[in-house]
């Protein structure tokens, strides 16, 4: 950021609004991140073979020979239900926007002021988009590098000129987070109550499970 200059002024980023957004990535992604992690995993625990396919993914690359975020890329599954498991349970349900001018959205008139909500809770679970909208499906993002860019169907970061700073910070966060855990250990609740969503500023669970972490067989001594 601190590189970052005005394309028609060629002016840096004030100091201020630096560190700002330094604070705002790191507090606003705490929670983000940390719900992320908690539904891959809770998804993680629904399919076993999945979690079969990460735990060999992983081993084939353990996290301690990452060394730049190019070697993330050993990881590609792991992206994928990253990726999934935003879709189903997006950090953010609701954005609201407010228009500082009258326009005109798809033939309805938008007045300067009121507030807009975008929901991507909807977005994600719409069956005009989505194939099998409520199936837990991580191939559906195959060979697309950052999804939610296009389509506009996709917006687990928001969009648009104000789309979250720390989108890339938060998924390669979560890939070594999640690779880390899956590497030493197998994920598993043995409670059979089925965590439901629950919508407030972020998604939360409807209850918070006891998971059981089992040590992968390749990890016992």
């Amino acid at each position: 950021m601190i590189a970052v200059r005005d394309p028609a002024t060629g002016a840096p980023i004030a100091a201020d609004e630096v560190r700002d957004q330094c604070a705002t990535m790191i507090f606003a992604g705490y929670e983000t991140t940390a719900r992320l992690l908690f539904w891959a995993s809770y998804l993680l625990t629904l399919d076993h073979g999945e979690q079969a396919r990460l735990r060999a993914e992983v081993a084939a690359f353990p996290p301690e020979r990452v060394k730049t975020l190019d070697d993330l890329g050993h990881w590609p599954r792991l992206r994928l239900v990253l990726l999934e498991a935003l879709r189903l349970y997006p950090a953010v349900p609701v954005l609201v926007r407010e228009p500082i001018d009258d326009d005109v959205i798809m033939g309805e008139p938008v007045r300067r002021g009121i507030q807009v909500y975008v929901a991507p809770w909807v977005l994600h679970r719409h069956r005009k988009h989505w194939q099998h909208p409520t199936a837990f499906m991580p191939d559906r993002f195959a060979g697309q590098s950052s999804p939610w860019t296009s389509g506009g169907a996709y917006m687990p970061f928001g969009a648009g000129p104000r789309i979250c700073i720390g989108a890339v910070f938060a998924l390669c966060e979560a890939q070594i987070m999640l690779a880390t855990l899956l590497h030493r250990y197998t994920l598993l609740i043995e409670d059979g109550r089925p965590v439901m969503p629950v919508g407030r500023l972020t998604i939360q669970p409807s209850h918070a499970p006891m998971f059981k972490l089992e040590r992968a067989l390749s990890r016992r001594s």
